[in-house]
């Protein structure tokens, strides 16, 4: 853990920080076990916290938005060249089950879930993959794709941002908290859209 600490800590300030941002947010498209969260508010929170200035809260988003719109094309065009959705861990029950459930949705609104799908475990793995099954044209999975990483960009470095002020003494204590809150509070998100959803299909079944 203290190595880790070091290493965020001799990445801040530097533009290395930002490359491995979105080193770490590209592969994570497919290395779920990733602590992509953690990390983009762990380095948004020391960066407002040491003064980085409002332009490098800037570049962490930017830096945070591509990698992951990277890694989520590279994801599409692995899954529809090698069908991986068929392979391996991608086709365990629960992941299959996952994926059927929003199918239909996904296919109706794609930006919509697809941002809904940032905030919950392995929900960006799950909506690319069924992005990949759906035969969504490449065109419209790039443009939810954009949105929903801006979004969960600008969500966790907010939280940084929001934290990052109260640093100073107890910079991992407050990183600490705000990884917490954020991880809190997509879930809450996802709470939310799953009860406003069900409200919604026993109205209509009503």
């Amino acid at each position: 853990m203290d190595a880790a600490q070091d290493l965020v800590v001799q990445l801040v300030g530097t533009p290395w920080a930002f490359f491995v941002v979105g080193l770490v947010l590209a592969v994570g498209s497919v290395a779920v076990f990733l602590p992509s969260q953690a990390l983009v508010v762990a380095i948004g929170t020391l960066l407002v916290g040491g003064d980085g200035g409002l332009l490098s809260v800037l570049f962490l988003v930017v830096a945070a938005s591509i990698g992951m719109v990277l890694g989520d094309l590279g994801l599409y065009h692995l899954a529809r060249s090698v069908d991986l959705g068929s392979r391996s861990w991608f086709a365990r029950p629960k992941v299959r089950a996952a994926r059927d459930a929003i199918d239909g949705r996904y296919r109706a609104a794609p930006g919509r879930i697809a941002v809904l799908g940032r905030f919950i475990p392995m929900g960006r793995l799950t909506t690319n993959l069924v992005g990949a099954d759906s035969g969504l044209d490449l065109r419209r999975f790039l443009v939810s794709c954009v949105l929903a990483d801006v979004v969960w960009a600008a969500y966790c470095v907010g939280i940084a941002s929001a934290t990052g002020r109260w640093s100073r003494e107890q910079p991992f204590l407050v990183t600490t908290l705000a990884v917490v809150a954020s991880i809190l509070l997509g879930l809450a998100i996802s709470a939310i859209e799953k009860a406003v959803r069900r409200r919604n299909e026993a109205a209509a079944a009503a």
